[in-house]
């Protein structure tokens, strides 16, 4: 009885030093606002992509997005939106950490 339970113990142990090994790898957030080119205005509801990890956020009302628990390294982020043309941005890890926010900027589909 005395073994079966230190070996849940040292499992249980052993999946925490894994997470907290994970947690130690991201490094950075990715944030920022994507905008509309020809009015400025903050769009609200853009699926923001960093290619690379399939790792996504939405921008809310204020165009704000941000993407958490990042690992040092080359991306690329695209923005898309019903009615806007996609766009796509290379961004690098040691460049974001100098920046406060990134603006995305979609334009508008015309026909």
């Amino acid at each position: 009885m005395f073994t079966a339970f230190f070996m849940i113990s040292v499992a249980g142990y052993s999946g925490n030093i894994k997470e907290s090994a994970k947690e130690a790898e991201f490094t950075f957030s990715v944030s920022g606002m994507v905008l509309d080119t020809s009015t400025g205005e903050a769009l609200a509801g853009v699926k923001v992509i960093l290619e690379e990890t399939d790792t996504h956020a939405y921008s809310d009302f204020d165009g704000k997005f941000v993407i958490n628990g990042l690992t040092s390294g080359d991306y690329t982020l695209s923005a898309s939106f019903i009615s806007y043309e996609s766009t796509f941005l290379t961004i690098n890890s040691d460049i974001i950490e100098d920046q406060k926010e990134i603006k995305v900027k979609l334009d508008k589909i015309t026909k």
